[in-house]
């Protein structure tokens, strides 16, 4: 294989079809499709399913995408150390997770390990669970939170801790007593909840159909920030989210945080994903690790 069947089989694989990858190339069809058939002849695979709207990946052209992403992040990491230019503090590191752990959580993580290494740089990405796997996948970030209910294909979980749906409320609701909420408890009070689509909406669905009883959210929003602000603000009102998600905020609002009963609000995880089989940056693999850290602390202040 060489760089340029490589670079073209790439763009195609990435577009999705030969005319989107010769704009972005600035190269004629033509000479990419030689190429890819060319690739294709050598390896005695079909790397791409021709249709009349485009091409997609074979399985075997999925495994030959993976390859060439990995290998041109990691000899971009090699070109780097080459150069001199390694030094931890003048490394990035690109994020992606959902809304609800851009609010609080991760970018309390940020600054902690800044304090550490101050020249550190971030960018995150905030998009659904779905889409941040995607993005380690194809390589655009270096790690992704995602809630999940199952495991992901073609990325690495470096990190996976329960993340099941607890209530939110105020020390005054008249259920902050207990030491547990229940479905049918809910029904009595205004809900807050995020929007259709997430892991959270679909288990508390989920769980509202098995105890039989329906429940229509007094807010319903994408909005982690809004839901909190609303349950702080209301004496009856309960939020259900994450806990990682609010546990810094209500501690210090004085909210109370209450685990859900129903064991199918459990089901849920965090996870941090990265690319499977890459070499990661030095200052990456750090942050990694004072995640992991972070979290064990916090998880055994909670205990």
């Amino acid at each position: 294989m060489n760089d340029i069947s490589l670079k073209y089989f790439h763009a195609v694989a990435k577009t999705g079809s030969l005319s989107a990858a010769s704009e972005e190339l600035h190269v004629a069809v033509s000479a990419i499709s030689r190429q890819i058939t060319q690739l294709e002849e050598k390896l005695q695979l079909s790397l791409f399913e021709r249709k009349a709207r485009g091409m997609s990946l074979t399985p075997a052209g999925d495994i030959l995408y993976t390859y060439s992403l990995r290998n041109t992040l990691e000899f971009k990491n090699v070109m780097s150390e080459m150069r001199g230019i390694s030094n931890i503090q003048q490394q990035s590191i690109a994020l992606a997770c959902p809304e609800g752990m851009a609010w609080d959580f991760i970018p309390h993580i940020m600054a902690e390990f800044r304090l550490k290494y101050p020249s550190a740089r971030f960018s995150l990405q905030v998009v659904d669970s779905g889409r941040a796997t995607q993005l380690v996948r194809e390589g655009s970030v270096d790690a992704a939170f995602t809630f999940n209910l199952q495991p992901e294909q073609g990325v690495e979980v470096s990190l996976q801790v329960p993340s099941p749906i607890v209530a939110l409320l105020s020390k005054d609701h008249p259920l902050a007593s207990q030491q547990d909420i229940s479905i049918r408890e809910l029904t009595e009070y205004p809900i807050a909840i995020s929007g259709s689509g997430t892991t959270l909406s679909y288990l508390f669905d989920i769980a509202c159909h098995i105890e039989g009883v329906q429940i229509i959210p007094a807010l319903s929003s994408d909005s982690a920030g809004s839901i909190y602000t609303f349950a702080s603000e209301s004496q009856d009102a309960i939020a259900l989210c994450g806990e990682l998600t609010v546990a810094r905020r209500a501690k210090r609002d004085g909210m109370v945080i209450r685990p859900m009963r129903e064991a199918a609000l459990a089901q849920r995880s965090l996870q941090v994903q990265i690319m499977s089989r890459r070499k990661l940056p030095v200052i990456v693999r750090y942050f990694l690790t004072h995640l992991t850290e972070s979290l064990k602390k916090q998880n055994e202040h909670q205990a």
